[in-house]
């Protein structure tokens, strides 16, 4: 899914990753000062002080690396945009040439600080040919595995797509079975309200169903959650009371559709449909850390059966659409103490996997 990307990630599509990026360049910093040692090792000794050998070494990969990260991170937004294959040839070229600029410039400079007598040693072929080979085969292998964690991120990310299909396809007859049975009770006593419990059920269909993105902004969770309450409290009469809590969240803050309306739907009918009186569902919703949270607490009779579709399973499916969006970085929380059953999903404030 290309549906709502973090900021600073342009497209999902593209393979090659964010070249900007700070953790990127301290991996390739690290990664080319590994080769340099090992190169330091295995070759011919350019001085008679191997730490000396090192330095120079060093120096002259750390050039090559930086260079060919500054000339993705620029270029990158163009080579994600182009075709896979045109792509890799373009960025291969790229990074060939860097090697043979730098690999030019490293002589004229050790020219220039007088540790060569010319700017053409006899050595001056062999330097060349010996680092465009090695960056012939460094690069080819580092392009591979791009394109290959690029293909396993995209598998990886369909198969999510999938299972969240399937999970809010096995939450959406709950919701659909619910709303039909309150419109059927209302029928034949009070037409007028069954008719605005229709148009609310129409709009709220209309939403689901026409809704491309598995991310959607907190209003418009907030407000398919209103419309769900409304149509239950039309069937639980003076039964069911909602206590809204909303503090301040961020304008672009989004959540996967059909997060709150199913945790409420749980509290429904675990909690104020098992209750011999009324009840209160508190629902919370703040910013708290760069993360979102929501939470909803509902009465729970304590001494009642468990029902076969009890609570627990039926937060199984949140949960596991959150961990399908999320991973680790999302939670969901649920706890019982004295009659109170409370559950807290905690969202990172960015778009999400899929």
């Amino acid at each position: 899914m290309t549906e709502t990307t973090p900021a600073g990630h342009e497209t999902d599509d593209g393979f090659l990753p964010d070249f900007c990026s700070a953790s990127v360049i301290l991996n390739v910093v690290i990664i080319a000062e590994m080769f340099a040692f090992m190169a330091t090792l295995i070759t011919r000794r350019i001085s008679l002080n191997i730490v000396e050998d090192l330095l120079l070494i060093s120096l002259f990969v750390q050039w090559v690396a930086i260079t060919s990260v500054a000339a993705l991170c620029h270029t990158r937004r163009y080579l994600n945009r182009l075709p896979r294959l045109r792509a890799v040839g373009m960025a291969y070229a790229l990074l060939l040439l860097i090697t043979l600029v730098v690999s030019e410039a490293a002589i004229w400079l050790l020219y220039g600080f007088g540790r060569i007598a010319t700017a053409r040693p006899d050595w001056y072929a062999y330097f060349h040919i010996q680092n465009f080979t090695v960056s012939i085969l460094v690069n080819a292998l580092a392009l591979r595995y791009l394109l290959a964690k690029h293909e396993l991120r995209q598998r990886t990310l369909s198969e999510a797509r999938a299972k969240i299909q399937a999970l809010q396809s096995r939450i959406r007859p709950h919701f659909v079975f619910n709303s039909l049975n309150i419109i059927a009770s209302l029928t034949r006593n009070e037409p007028a309200r069954a008719e605005a419990a229709i148009e609310d059920m129409a709009d709220l269909f209309r939403m689901m169903l026409s809704e491309d993105e598995q991310l959607v902004p907190v209003k418009k969770e907030i407000d398919v959650a209103k419309k769900y309450l409304a149509l239950e409290t039309l069937r639980l009469d003076q039964r069911l009371h909602v206590d809204w809590d909303i503090g301040t969240l961020p304008r672009k803050a989004s959540v996967p559709v059909l997060t709150l309306q199913p945790l409420l739907e749980n509290a429904v009918r675990h909690g104020i449909e098992a209750l011999p009186t009324c009840g209160t569902i508190g629902v919370k919703l703040w910013e708290e850390d760069g993360k979102i949270r929501i939470r909803v607490e509902n009465p729970y009779p304590t001494k009642s059966k468990v029902r076969a579709d009890s609570p627990s399973r039926s937060l199984d499916n949140i949960r596991q659409r959150l961990q399908s969006h999320y991973g680790d970085t999302a939670q969901l929380d649920a706890a019982g103490n004295d009659g109170r059953f409370s559950v807290t999903a905690t969202i990172p404030m960015r778009g999400g996997n899929v």
